[in-house]
């Protein structure tokens, strides 16, 4: 049962990858071409994505390892937030991964997706490492391509040139696991046949150890074709407008103003969204009616698993707004929210742990919930008033 809820999690990680996508899948059903265009259309305009050409890719040796970047494995679904923290190590900029979480807006906010009725992910996490990127004086390029021998080559030709490789993939198809599970790696090196890379999260189906080692370790192996299975998987569960893609971050200049990442956050917190399934603080509230609804025939396992994750990242999530900026009063009020928040969580969590007993019980968790929602819309509000300066 815990290898299975943590599959769900990792699938939850992959919805978040194509957030609008699905919330507008969700508003159009039945009418595909019009989805189509606008799924299309977001994707084009929110990761910029920049077509690979024979003329990009040079020539490579026949094998190479990076020697710079430092294996970290989390032991939580934060593949995303620990892609970065690997790439940023390379280039100097050692944190704690909750610093990437806040940049990349990755553990703030909230998610009811189909597939996953409740996720406490919000910020979809292409457009979390834009944002982040320029924080860490890093440019961000997402390379896309439908033509698999000049994705291999291009994949080879990075790593050669010294930069971390991201991938967004199918988790699933990269261990042979049965079930769709979007996910982040990175890749460290390559031979001939294949592909060495860091396992982000040491979760089922992996079955790596959590924990840093040192730069230059051999990593994870994975053949061509069925890296490529994965790569592919991934882009035709999320409908993207290409069958490959690739991230690299090269050096940029320093980007010192934090209103674009105080905006996402906040926008995360908030939700809103007119179509589609619900996020944010709605996505809570959304739980909370269904739960109401459900009574003793809600799936408690998948509840409390969600509310462990929910109270854990709320618990990062203060503690590093009170680290990085003691003394603002704003930001002690939103941390004390989120203190809230993961009390309300931890109730939940409580509440479930031995089934749901009546109706009443039912509705006391909702309470909890709708509590939750309260001090998340809240925090949502503050965050977006300092990125407005307020």
């Amino acid at each position: 049962m815990k290898q299975k809820r943590a599959r769900k999690w990792g699938i939850a990680l992959g919805i978040a990858a194509g957030v609008l996508a699905l919330l507008v899948a969700g508003g159009l059903v039945g009418y595909r071409l019009l989805t189509n265009y606008f799924v299309d259309n977001y994707y084009r305009g929110a990761y910029t994505p920049i077509t690979l050409t024979t003329e990009r890719i040079g020539e490579t040796p026949a094998e190479h390892h990076l020697a710079d970047v430092p294996w970290i494995a989390a032991p939580l679904p934060v593949c995303q937030s620990t892609s970065l923290q690997m790439i940023a190590a390379q280039h100097g900029i050692v944190r704690p991964r909750q610093y990437f979480d806040f940049l990349m807006g990755f553990t703030y906010g909230a998610s009811s997706l189909p597939g996953v009725e409740f996720a406490p992910f919000g910020t979809d996490p292409e457009t979390g490492l834009a944002v982040a990127a320029p924080h860490l004086g890093l440019v961000r390029r997402y390379y896309v391509t439908d033509d698999e021998a000049l994705y291999l080559r291009a994949l080879r030709y990075y790593l050669a040139q010294g930069y971390v490789v991201r991938l967004a993939l199918d988790m699933g198809a990269l261990y042979g696991a049965e079930e769709f599970l979007a996910h982040s790696e990175v890749l460290a090196g390559y031979d001939a046949s294949g592909f060495y890379y860091y396992e982000t999260t040491c979760i089922a189906p992996a079955t790596c150890e959590a924990g840093q080692r040192q730069p230059g370790d051999e990593g994870l192996y994975v053949p061509d074709e069925r890296l490529l299975d994965a790569v592919r998987s991934q882009a035709r569960r999320l409908s993207y407008p290409w069958r490959y893609a690739l991230t690299i971050f090269e050096p940029g200049p320093a980007e010192e103003d934090l209103g674009p990442v105080w905006k996402q956050n906040g926008q995360a917190m908030l939700g809103g969204a007119q179509y589609g399934p619900k996020m944010g603080a709605d996505a809570i509230e959304a739980l909370a009616e269904r739960i109401e609804q459900r009574g003793t025939r809600s799936d408690v396992s998948e509840i409390r698993a969600a509310m462990e994750l929910a109270a854990q990242f709320r618990l990062d999530d203060a503690a590093y707004l009170r680290e990085a900026f003691p003394g603002d009063p704003d930001i002690e009020q939103a941390a004390a929210l989120f203190d809230q928040a993961v009390a309300s969580y931890q109730a939940v969590r409580d509440a479930v742990s031995d089934g749901i007993a009546d109706q009443a019980e039912a509705s006391q968790i909702a309470a909890h919930l709708r509590d939750a929602a309260t001090a998340e819309r809240e925090i949502g509000e503050i965050l977006l008033a300092r990125a407005q300066g307020k």
